[in-house]
């Protein structure tokens, strides 16, 4: 399979690459000084939104940072400032791994930074050391007076990692891991314990900011769920490309349907996807699936469904047009259908199979019969996702699995031992894009794998998936040939929207269709800075 390549992605490096990189481009203290400034700046941010996924108030917060002597520290320190400057800490616990005298300059300078925004007691600084008599535990405690830490930062340690973790920071992150009244639990760029080499002792993260560079460690999962959730933090560290065959998606994934539209266009200029789905049993399915099509600046879109389940559902989407398509016996799309066909191959310039249309074996032939005429643009998503239907895919295709059916259409029980490998393996043997749906979405042609860090556990409901399978199709319809670009807008900006829907909501009262609602704000440039 010849790989189309995305360019709106930046590579992922190992730490000791990354290092090298760093130390190419970041060759004098100021602009080292300039780096730290702009990640301190996004780190904060990003913390607060993550703890927004929460409902507690996000005044007056209480952060403990554990702070090393390296510019890890001093990302974290300058990442708990821009917190302060937004007005959201109310006070600080540092502690610290080594003296306070044998800070780096930079990590010196962010500490001066962080004391000159806060008073004496709303401040407090303790040191670790090997001293076997030192209390800072029981000091701790009584500066924190029985409440809980809404965050713990962790700094302690950056990529320059080497096992075994030994001495005061040891200390620190045992100390750290133990503690049972933490809100949200931050690692900054990789968890402390985590690098090239792991150690046994790993910072127990809920989110790992990746910061510049996202390290190939974070892709292994870390040490008993390290890591938690993975958030990119592009400073513009990329103004050349660099080849890599592991990528991480940035923002401007965006940028092409951010831009104004031209004014003489009608709507078959945009495409024209056609969606074969639905079910007597599962009407939601397609109904979600037609309204993320509509929103992804599609021009048109017929909807082929039992005719059963059409005079109640179309009256909802009224932009969509309807065919009344004949019913198999169990409510599934029928084989005697086929007639239509031929009109699908010359009005469509992409097709969407699979949300709701469950496992009837009729629909299942059906859709034989369709791959085998159809050499156009396809999006195969939920029942759909068979070996026999892939089989018949002769044009360019999307497959948008769960882990689950990605495994089903493996024929395989129990863990993959490498999903990434797999992933591709299936992708160049059956020569399709697959976006391997989870936690941090996959996204595979084959040669290059890319990865996205937009998405939260909002998504964890019924229907997300249906939502992502609409979105692919209506973006393909727009520019069929270019899957790879289709399938990585798409699951970004799925992300990115279910983010912004947990930041105002949360992420447990609320609706997986409660994301339409952000889509369009989702296409937003990133604001540069938190309202004052």
């Amino acid at each position: 399979m010849r790989a189309e390549y995305f360019e709106n992605s930046d590579p992922v490096l190992s730490c000791k690459e990354a290092g090298e990189y760093e130390n190419s481009i970041l060759d004098s203290d100021e602009k080292i000084w300039d780096a730290m400034a702009e990640v301190g700046r996004k780190l904060g941010q990003g913390i607060l939104t993550e703890y927004g996924f929460t409902r507690y108030s996000k005044k007056s917060l209480s952060v403990l940072g554990l702070i090393g002597k390296g510019h890890n520290g001093g990302d974290a320190l300058l990442g708990i400032d821009e917190m302060a400057r937004a007005g959201s800490v109310g006070i600080v616990t540092l502690l610290l791994a080594c003296p306070e005298s044998t800070l780096k300059p930079n990590t010196a300078r962010s500490l001066e930074q962080l004391k000159n925004r806060f008073p004496e007691d709303r401040l407090a600084i303790f040191e670790s050391d090997d001293d076997v008599s030192s209390d800072w535990h029981s000091e701790i405690e009584k500066w924190q007076a029985g409440e809980p830490f809404d965050i713990c930062l962790d700094g302690l340690i950056g990529m320059q990692f080497r096992p075994p973790t030994k001495g005061p920071t040891r200390k620190v992150i045992e100390f750290a891991n133990k503690l049972k009244d933490i809100r949200l639990r931050v690692a900054v760029d990789l968890p402390s314990g985590l690098g090239d080499e792991a150690d046994d002792l790993c910072f127990k993260a809920d989110v790992t900011f990746a910061t510049g560079i996202l390290k190939s460690p974070l892709l292994k999962g870390g040490k008993g769920g390290s890591i938690g959730s993975i958030r990119y933090l592009d400073i513009g560290l990329f103004n050349d490309p660099i080849e890599s065959k592991n990528r991480v998606l940035n923002d401007s994934t965006l940028n092409l349907m951010r831009r104004r539209r031209p004014v003489h266009v009608d709507k078959r200029f945009y495409g024209h996807l056609f969606i074969l789905a639905g079910s007597r049993e599962m009407p939601g399915a397609l109904l979600m699936s037609i309204r993320t099509a509509l929103l992804s600046g599609v021009g048109l879109v017929t909807v082929c469904a039992p005719a059963g389940i059409v005079p109640g559902l179309a009256p909802l989407v009224p932009e969509a047009m309807w065919v009344s398509w004949p019913e198999s016996p169990s409510g599934g799309l029928s084989s005697k259908g086929l007639g239509y066909i031929r009109t699908i191959q010359s009005n469509a310039s992409a097709i969407l199979v699979g949300p709701g249309m469950g496992n009837d074996p009729e629909t299942v032939n059906l859709l034989g019969e369709l791959l085998k005429r159809w050499t156009g643009s396809i999006v195969i998503d939920a029942d759909a996702l068979q070996r026999r239907v892939l089989y018949w895919v002769q044009g360019v295709c999307i497959v948008t699995p769960h882990l689950g059916e990605f495994k089903r259409i493996l024929g395989l029980e129990g863990n993959i031992s490498d999903v990434n490998s797999k992933l591709q393996e299936f992708a160049q043997e059956h020569s399709v894009i697959v976006a391997l749906k989870g936690a941090m979405t996959r996204i595979g042609d084959g040669e290059r794998l890319y990865l996205n860090t937009t998405g939260n556990s909002v998504l964890a409901r019924g229907g997300s998936g249906d939502l992502l399978a609409g979105l692919a199709a209506g973006i393909l319809a727009q520019s069929p040939q270019n899957a790879l670009s289709a399938a990585c807008r798409a699951v970004y900006w799925h992300g990115k929207a279910a983010d912004l829907l947990a930041s105002r909501k949360g992420q447990v009262a609320v609706r997986t269709t409660d994301m339409l609602e952000y889509l369009g704000e989702a296409l937003c440039v990133e604001e540069e800075r938190i309202d004052e």
